[in-house]
């Protein structure tokens, strides 16, 4: 019918919840998380992933993977993503100038990670036979 199909895909945070989440899920509160305050997202009441980590980028790319294989969606719009590239989560700021989007405050990490997955989809729904 030469629609696309987008899903809206939340990998900017995860739940605190210890029976239903990934906190805690190997005893510690960083095995997807980055450590300490800046794994807290305050005024989320939720939990930060650190896309430095390669099992956090398998994780989330391998549901991408996932929901495009399994359900055919062609791509994804990512919630959150201020909270995402900017290590104050663009909380409490206002963007007045380009200077602004691009300061010491991007989180590089999460920029790479989003880049990956904007490859990974990509190539997926364009019926590439790639593993994540």
């Amino acid at each position: 019918m030469g629609i696309r199909v987008l899903l809206d895909i939340i990998h900017s945070h995860a739940v605190k919840n210890t029976h239903e989440g990934l906190n805690h899920f190997d005893g510690s509160d960083h095995q997807y998380f980055h450590a300490g305050p800046r794994g807290q997202h305050n005024a989320w009441d939720s939990l930060l992933f650190d896309y430095r980590k390669y099992e956090v980028q398998r994780f989330l790319l391998s549901n991408c993977r996932y929901w495009i294989e399994e359900f055919h969606f062609d791509g994804f719009r990512f919630d959150g993503v201020t909270s995402m590239l900017y290590l104050d989560h663009g909380m409490g700021f206002g963007f007045n100038r380009y200077d602004d989007y691009f300061s010491e405050n991007v989180d590089v990490d999460a920029v790479a990670y989003l880049q990956l997955a904007n490859d990974l989809t990509a190539y997926a729904s364009a019926g590439g036979d790639h593993h994540c």
